[in-house]
């Protein structure tokens, strides 16, 4: 076990400052919630080296996810949506690690790291953190309700290695199906499943439906296209819940018109390399499974010592401080905040975490500088999806807008929330490009961390 002090002194002439006089704020995660608090707390004690800033992420780059479909897609390049976390650490000190465990009596945090990437018994290394103010941003993971099976042999749509590797798979069955002679099995390989009608869900079914549709139209002319089948599945009675019931029909009906089947009430219960099975029996061949069907706390946040309510999710003051606990906040996915317009816990989206970070940050300022706290109320300004096809759907500021108007909001917001000026430029260059050119079916093999997890779930296609 190594200890590691947060304080850190970065010019000569600030190493008088004695390290008890320091104040040591630790931020986890480093995803919309904790990067929006990182940014406005840097901003206030730039040039105040009596506050240590530290922040644990388990990745070194912010992944901005709502763009995420679009790299299975390919309309954008991968690395175009993700920042170097070090890109906003003007003063602060960031760690690429995995939080252990976290202890609110002796305000410690231990992460680990691993040693040796390449070799399967690397050691891991521990590392203790200390603080005055911790900040809990860790978001969450992908919820298949204890459904083991249906973790296997799913694909998720939550990291930027499960984009890539969708997007390999989906390329390779079409490579796969071009080359069976069994009908059957050449309609099962063509046969795309996506669970889960919420945002993520319709996003990703509306881009893979692109996907397959345009690359086998420019590419596999030796498939039939009338052979793809798309699915959307849900449990609920309707796809985007979150909006109306007019705009919900308005993008089942785009949906449906763009050749995806969709089947509601009706969950998926199991899955096996080649088949979903349904709720009420229905079994769909397949082999391709998309698991877009909810999020779910990290195990390290619901095993916390602190109030948790029925999801795991951290329940939190009207200041986002967890009750208790002095100087102890928690926002974002990990936490669960009541909204006072419905009376329901804020749904996880990056707009409500950007916006609860700015409470947090100042609240944590008022702490440490003095003055008057603020509690988090905020209402939505505005709900948008994309559906594929150039066109949207969604409500903003109250007005209902869909189509392709809808569309061009949903890039034009999106792309003025990208971090830097750099992604920016990038993105609007990947759609430029995009509205000429034919979609790039390469099917890239070198993404060395995915590669385990993609080759236990390949199927060996020609030894059937």
């Amino acid at each position: 076990m190594i200890y590691l002090s947060i304080a850190h002194v970065e010019k000569s002439e600030k190493a008088d400052i004695e390290v008890n006089d320091r104040k040591r704020i630790l931020i986890l995660g480093g995803g919309f919630a904790g990067i929006e608090v990182l940014r406005r707390l840097e901003n206030k004690f730039e040039n105040d080296f009596t506050i240590d800033i530290s922040m644990v992420s388990k990745d070194n780059f912010f992944l901005f996810t709502p763009m995420l479909p679009e790299v299975v897609s390919g309309n954008i390049e991968t690395r175009h949506i993700v920042t170097p976390v070090r890109a906003f650490c003007k003063r602060a000190r960031f760690y690429e690690a995995t939080i252990r465990s976290i202890n609110f009596q002796k305000r410690q945090v231990t992460m680990s790291n691993k040693i040796g990437t390449k070799n399967e018994s690397a050691n891991w290394h521990d590392h203790i953190l200390d603080y005055d103010y911790l900040v809990i941003a860790l978001g969450g993971e992908t919820n298949f309700f204890g459904m083991e099976d249906v973790k296997k042999y799913s694909y998720t749509m939550k990291s930027l290695g499960d984009a890539i590797v969708l997007r390999n798979h989906v390329i390779d069955t079409l490579e796969q199906a071009s080359i069976e002679q069994d009908e059957d099995l050449r309609k099962s390989l063509m046969t795309f499943v996506v669970v889960g009608g919420g945002f993520a869900g319709v996003e990703t079914v509306g881009e893979l439906n692109m996907l397959v549709r345009d690359a086998i139209r420019d590419f596999y002319h030796d498939l039939d296209i009338r052979d793809i089948r798309v699915v959307l599945v849900d449990a609920m009675d309707k796809v985007l819940p979150e909006v109306s019931d007019d705009l919900s029909k308005f993008a089942t009906q785009k949906l449906k018109n763009s050749g995806i089947e969709i089947i509601l009430n009706n969950p998926v219960s199991s899955a096996s390399a080649s088949i979903a099975k349904l709720k009420d029996g229905t079994s769909i061949e397949t082999y391709t499974l998309v698991w877009a069907g909810g999020v779910t706390p990290e195990k390290i946040v619901k095993e916390l010592q602190c109030e948790h309510d029925r999801g795991g999710r951290i329940v939190v003051d009207e200041y986002l401080k967890i009750k208790g606990f002095d100087g102890v906040y928690a926002h974002g996915d990990c936490a669960s905040i009541l909204d006072s317009h419905t009376g329901r816990p804020y749904p996880p989206t990056a707009q409500n975490a950007v916006e609860q970070a700015k409470v947090v940050a100042h609240n944590l300022i008022s702490e440490i500088r003095g003055g008057g706290k603020v509690s988090f109320s905020y209402k939505s300004r505005g709900i948008m999806a994309q559906i594929g096809q150039r066109t949207g759907v969604g409500m903003l500021f109250g007005i209902k807008t869909h189509g392709l108007f809808a569309w061009m909001v949903w890039r034009t917001y999106y792309l003025s929330r990208l971090p830097t000026s750099e992604k920016k430029l990038r993105v609007v260059t990947d759609w430029f490009i995009d509205l000429f050119f034919k979609p790039d079916v390469t099917r890239l093999k070198t993404f060395t961390e995915s590669q385990a997890n993609y080759l236990s779930k390949s199927v060996d296609v020609i030894s059937k």
